[in-house]
Parts: structure tokens; C-alpha cells; sequence
């Protein structure tokens, strides 16, 4: 993940666990070490009797986050009354939205994993928001304002479905980051709407929300989204295991 491994200083990797048996937990170790990885980041989707998050734990790796993926029909939305517009967010906005990261930051993996800590989070959701601004060919940041000046963010990607859809236009939308600064004025409402309509009031997803915070997950269920896919996220940390042999 030479992105992330840039940003944080820390050479990142990523996996998909689900599966795994204790073979192939250590091929994967022994694969990350010769890559040079420094923290492997380990996925385990949730379903049935599914015993992979005890064994990988076992193995190492530590559980950072429960994440859950929402996913929303099409279809109108009719939310409350707002002061707050919406707009598409340029490079010169970036500067007045350090409040808002600062809402999002605690909720982040990296504020969750003490060897990361808050203030790599913070980095990284700064990092986040400015690719939003600069990337509109494939991203969107939507900024809330009212007379105070701004009250919230969002950043929304396109995605596509699967391999034989990308390039051809055939997705969907998803909202990735919301940090509002004016509570219960319906400023995330409003930046949903705009979600929306981004999304031509098609299907829309939502995540993946930390399932410790109970209060995004009840706002995203009155929006309309429903969870869809529930993903343990772990990390593993090559300095913390004694090399086998």
C-alpha cells in the first residue's frame, strides 16, 4: 500500500484472511517479511461459524477495527430543513476544513492502534480530504456552509462493481468520510443529499463506519442504508513476532 506506507513512514501491506489455516498465515508472513512490511493489515469478512478471527489473532495479529459497509437502494430522499449549502470543495477550501478533520481523526484505524496514534491519523485524513479536492475526475468533496462559514465535509468515491465494469461507466457511489463541526442543524443530512445527487439518487454506499460509533450507524440507517458487509480488521506488526523457522 505505497500510498499509506508514504504518508505514515511505515512500509504497509494489505491481506485477505478469510480462510486461512495456520500454513498459510505463516506463508503470508514469511511473503510480508521478504517484501520488507512492517505492518501487514489483515482482513477477515464476517459470516456463519467463522473461527479466522480466533486464529489469526493466535497468530498475531491484533483486531483494530469492526467495520460494516452500508448500502442503500435508489430512491428519493427527503431529509430536514437545513441553513447549511452544499458545494463541490476546491484546493483553496482545504485550509478552513482542519476542524472538521479534527472530528474525523479519533474515528480512524490508525488513531485505534497505539504504534500509529492520533496524530498519524490526523495525517492521514488530511491526506484523505486533499486527494478528494485534487482528484475530481474520480473523487468528490462536498463542503457545508452557513453564515458561520463551514460546518462539514464529506469525501465520495465511484466505484466500480467488479473487474468487467470498470472503465465502462457501470457502479456506485459511496460516501468515505463525513466530519460535521455544527451538530443538529442537518448539516450531514444536507451532505448526504448531496451524496445523492452526485449519484443521480441511484445506489448508494456508505463506509466502511467503525461499528463503535453507534451514533454515524443510527444516521445512516435513517438515510436509508442498511448494513451489507461486516469486516474485521486486524494489524500485525513483523517486529512484534519472533521470526520462525
Amino acid at each position: 500500500m505505497p500510498w499509506e506506507s508514504e504518508l505514515v513512514g511505515v512500509s504497509i501491506g494489505k491481506v485477505e484472511l478469510d480462510g486461512a489455516t495456520p500454513e498459510i498465515l505463516a506463508e503470508i508472513e514469511t511473503e510480508a517479511r521478504d517484501l520488507g512490511i512492517e505492518c501487514l493489515y489483515g482482513n477477515v469478512a464476517e459470516h456463519g461459524r467463522n473461527h479466522t478471527p480466533h486464529l489469526v489473532q493466535q497468530h498475531g495479529y491484533r483486531l483494530i477495527e469492526v467495520g460494516q459497509l452500508l448500502d442503500r437502494p435508489p430512491g428519493p430522499y427527503d431529509g430536514p430543513p437545513t441553513e447549511s449549502s452544499v458545494r463541490a470543495a476546491t484546493p483553496d477550501d482545504l485550509e478552513a476544513l482542519a476542524p472538521s478533520i479534527d472530528r474525523l481523526a479519533p474515528w480512524s484505524r490508525f488513531a485505534a492502534d497505539p504504534r500509529f496514534g492520533p496524530e498519524a491519523a490526523r495525517r492521514m485524513h488530511q491526506a484523505w480530504v486533499d486527494r478528494a479536492a485534487r482528484e475530481p475526475d474520480k473523487r468528490l468533496l462536498l463542503i457545508a456552509e452557513d453564515e458561520s462559514g463551514v460546518t462539514g465535509l464529506s469525501t465520495n468515491v465511484f466505484e466500480a462493481d467488479g473487474p468487467d465494469d470498470i472503465g465502462e461507466g457501470r457502479g456506485h457511489h459511496r460516501v468515505d468520510l463525513m466530519g460535521v463541526i455544527k451538530s443538529g442543524a442537518g448539516v450531514s443530512q444536507a451532505l448526504m443529499r448531496g451524496l445523492f445527487e452526485w449519484a443521480d439518487y441511484g445506489p448508494t454506499q456508505a463506509g466502511p463506519c467503525a461499528a463503535r460509533n453507534i451514533a454515524v450507524l443510527r444516521f445512516c440507517e435513517g438515510c436509508g442504508f442498511s448494513v451489507c458487509h461486516v469486516v474485521y480488521q486486524f494489524h500485525l506488526w513483523l517486529d512484534e513476532r519472533p521470526l520462525t523457522a
